[in-house]
């Protein structure tokens, strides 16, 4: 059964009204000086913002010729992000989180073409992307060998929520940056995946005026426009704006499908005096895909064939989703923040299908039947935050204390009947529709509603760097059974906590160690109605990072070993939508992930992740096997270099390589998925506000089948994107 999952530097002192500067000023390395003398300055500036780091007092006033940087939640530029909130939920440099985080930028993301988040993340350590094959229809992915498309989907810093089948899209063209945080995080964000999590920080308002237009057309009658504009209102510095859309209408490599999109996500931030922030931030998303994009695996020679289960005049899968909330920053005095973080949410979901039922005694005629889910889902966030910084003696403290509440209730229902069959040997399609709508064969409610506490203490003395911080949780959760009218409740509880100490060198090497904790109250329930227990988990992580002197670079090495309890796997009676609880899944192993600009003009990123994922505790036959889909080796690299100077001045090329080794397709580890190996290209180029760029994925248009217990597709093959972007 598939296992459903398988230091810290204190920001500048509000006192200076400047902004920090973190330990390599990559805003320095970017704009890298022509002559000597000004090189071995910006070296020595940097050396200075190390030292100075390293004593939690860094800002400009101090460090002769540094520059400031981004912000923890602002815009990046190039691929080298330097500072992040998702681990601690302040402002701080990444190399002072005793913890493992990747940061996507959008230049990263423009450069690689990347179309879904999915996509974005194909180069991320301890991320495998499309684990299960070619899916529009989500955001598929693994950390560390756990599922984290659902539970561990965060945006802003807030969960976004799910149903069953309902749940959050996130549109990459209106990221600011994806964060990948590697590990358990309850400690700050309560109900959250073992494996990890991606906080999706979405596009702000900024003071400068931006103006951005674009048209990609792709293979598959791929045709996609974008805007993005954004500035003072009426030239008013203290109202700004931000709208960011996109409208997509597109096929998908299997006939018959689409991958439609509209998107839209306006927001405002008002400054209210001197000491006080609030922006305002809406969304809207509706989407068309396939509901049903599998193939059928021949039963007698294992290969999966070119015949679809499903039929194209009935399997669509239509969603809408739509948000607002704000985030408030109030400053008390030079010493104490107040932050609040709330968000409303909705999703729409319905989606109807045809799949494979039984073979009929001639071997040919392939008995089918049809299905309808239909799902509603209404989250609300609210986080509280009160941020202080102080002094005990030599050593600074970052004390965030908190108190947030999370709400999410949904409605589902399955419904079914009779399907047309399929000829095997002579496949004819959309020989006749079923009739809706078909006969309900379960309904629920469900709420959950979960309140966290918690504290957090960053302490800074010297090179040390010691973060510790714990949390209280109180859920309830209920469900309904629209059909039996029984009511099931559970209120679980748990503190969780973690522990992280780093040491920071002059060189820009930073050792640390972290131990931390999970918790997650399970939406779900059994076939019989039964909530699912909360899952617990356990992380022992150690790892070095590495931000050297004079190099806009940064390079992480990491070991892990993580535990997860009461794993959700696919009901081996019943099988999908249901599911239930095998015990414990084990995972450990290496992380290494590079992130750098060599030279002026060049980018690029390196990762390589080692997951040895085995189910330790377990009733069924899976004991001691490999979770589904998990593979043990994975690579990528990526490089982008653009000519600054000559006649080839503006025009660029980038080269990446992504490899996957096997995965196990059946959870008794009887059947494999082959390994998968794609090439990915682009060129651009960039001439005064103009950019023209062609980009491909999957070159060799290797399609891989890749199966998932009964269910069969393949690897996403080889896509063509060429754009037209203007900024003026």
């Amino acid at each position: 059964m598939l296992a459903q999952a398988t230091g810290t530097e204190l920001p500048s002192a509000r006192a200076t009204q400047l902004d920090p500067v973190i330990v390599q000023g990559s805003a320095d390395r970017r704009a890298k000086p022509k002559n000597t003398a000004r090189s071995s300055a910006s070296r020595t500036a940097t050396r200075a913002a190390h030292t100075a780091t390293r004593q939690g007092t860094v800002t400009p006033s101090n460090v002769p010729g540094a520059r400031a940087v981004e912000s923890a939640w602002g815009p990046v530029q190039g691929y080298v992000a330097t500072r992040s909130a998702t681990g601690t939920k302040t402002d701080t440099p990444l190399i002072e989180t005793p913890q493992s985080i990747s940061v996507v930028t959008p230049e990263q993301m423009r450069d690689q073409g990347a179309r879904t988040v999915g996509e974005a993340l194909a180069y991320t350590a301890g991320v495998q992307t499309q684990p299960y094959g070619y899916d529009a229809r989500y955001d598929q992915f693994l950390i560390r060998g756990f599922a984290a498309n659902q539970y561990g989907n965060y945006r802003d810093g807030l969960r976004q929520g799910n149903g069953s089948f309902a749940y959050f899209r996130n549109e990459p063209y209106g990221a600011e940056r994806l964060e990948v945080m590697r590990g358990p995080s309850s400690v700050l964000y309560g109900a959250n995946e073992a494996g990890g999590m991606v906080n999706y920080v979405s596009k702000m308002p900024l003071e400068k005026r931006l103006n951005e237009a674009g048209l990609d057309i792709g293979n598959f009658n791929r045709y996609q426009g974008r805007f993005d504009f954004s500035g003072p209102t009426l030239d008013n510095d203290k109202l700004l704006y931000r709208f960011t859309g996109l409208v997509r209408d597109s096929g998908t490599q299997i006939p018959g499908t689409w991958d439609d999109r509209v998107f839209l996500a306006p927001s405002f931030t008002a400054k209210l005096g001197e000491d006080t922030t609030l922006t305002v931030l809406a969304e809207y998303e509706r989407s068309k895909t396939s509901m049903w994009p599998y193939y059928l695996r021949n039963p007698a020679t294992g290969v999966v064939t070119n015949i679809r289960l499903g039929d194209p005049s009935f399997d669509a899968l239509t969603q809408s989703q739509a948000s607002v909330g704000y985030r408030l920053e109030h400053r008390f005095n030079d010493a104490v923040t107040f932050r609040q973080n709330v968000r409303l949410g909705h999703v729409s979901f319905e989606g109807n299908m045809i799949d494979a039922l039984s073979l009929s005694p001639d071997g040919r005629t392939l008995n089918r039947y049809a299905s309808t889910y239909k799902e509603s889902l209404n989250t609300f966030n609210i986080d509280n935050q009160v941020e202080a910084r102080l002094a005990t003696g030599p050593i600074k403290h970052t004390v965030l204390a908190g108190v947030d509440y999370f709400r999410q209730g949904t409605t589902f229902g399955y419904y079914a009947g009779a399907g047309p069959s399929l000829d095997l040997t002579n496949p004819v399609y959309s020989t006749s529709v079923p009739t809706l709508p078909l006969s309900i064969m379960s309904a629920n409610s469900q709420t959950l509603g979960q309140l966290g506490l918690y504290a957090q203490d960053q302490m800074a003395l010297g090179g040390w760097r010691l973060t510790i911080g714990g949390r209280q949780d109180f859920a309830e959760l209920s469900n309904h059974d629209d059909l039996s009218g029984v009511t099931t409740t559970s209120d679980p509880s748990k503190f969780t906590g973690r522990a992280g100490l780093l040491y920071l060198f002059d060189n820009g090497l930073a050792p640390y160690v972290n131990y931390a904790t999970s918790f997650l109250p399970q939406t779900g329930t059994t076939r019989g109605g039964t909530p699912f227990a909360p899952t617990t988990g356990e992380s022992f992580e150690a790892g070095i990072k590495y931000q050297p002197l004079g190099w806009n670079s940064y390079f992480t090495a990491t070991w892990f070993n993580l535990t997860k309890d009461n794993v959700l796997t696919t009901d081996p009676v019943f099988g999908s939508p249901y599911s239930v609880q095998t015990g414990q899944i084990r995972s450990r192993g290496t992380e290494l992930e590079a992130v750098l600009s060599l030279a002026e003009g060049l980018k690029g990123v390196a990762s390589y992740s080692y997951t040895d994922a085995t189910v330790t505790r377990s009733n069924g036959f899976d004991l001691g096997k490999v979770p589904i889909g998990v593979p043990t080796q994975q690579a990528a690299i990526f490089l982008d270099y653009t000519w600054q100077t000559g006649p080839l001045a503006g025009f660029g090329v980038g080269a990446g390589a992504r490899w996957i080794g096997q995965t196990w397709a059946d959870d008794i580890n009887t059947i494999r998925n082959p390994a998968i190996t794609a090439f990915d290209a682009g060129v651009h180029y960039d001439y005064r506000g103009m950019r023209l760029a062609v980009n491909a994925r999957n070159l060799s248009d290797e399609r891989v089948p890749i199966c998932n217990g009964g269910t069969c597709t393949f690897t996403q093959g080889r896509t063509v994107l060429g754009s037209v972007t203007a900024r003026w």
